[in-house]
């Protein structure tokens, strides 16, 4: 099997390896602020899910308390209501605790990636093959 790294320009490569081997301070800041905006983004994603669950949950019930049948089922209505809430939300603030505290293994891999796409299709434009 070919080895992945030689089929890429160099260009390429060398956009991904600035990511774990920054050259100098101003290198890793903006590595650094790049892995911020992706945190935030997905901060801002997880948040939104949870809005609009706790958005959507109350119509669901709404729409579903005249067709339940009695006490018992819409006591199991509230009840599925409720776990699915606090499973959602509990799992949510989980993930972005794992984001947060492992941000630099997981972001900076991204941001190489994104490092590396966008070398590749700078590359393209110019008229090079990225392979």
């Amino acid at each position: 099997m070919e080895d992945e790294a030689a089929a890429l320009p160099a260009e390429v490569v060398a956009a991904a390896e600035s990511v774990f081997e920054p050259q100098d301070d101003a290198a890793e800041r903006s590595v650094l602020a790049q892995m911020n905006s992706l945190y935030r983004r997905d901060l801002s994603m997880a948040t939104t899910f949870v809005v609009a669950l706790v958005i959507v949950l109350p119509f669901i019930v709404i729409a579903l308390w005249p067709v339940m049948p009695g006490a018992q089922t819409r006591a199991l209505l509230m009840a599925a209501v409720l776990v699915l809430l606090v499973y959602n939300v509990t799992s949510m603030l989980y993930l972005v605790r794992n984001y947060r505290r492992d941000k630099d293994f997981i972001y900076r891999r991204d941001v190489a990636h994104l490092r590396e796409l966008r070398a590749a299709r700078r590359l393209e434009k110019r008229g090079g093959t990225p392979a």
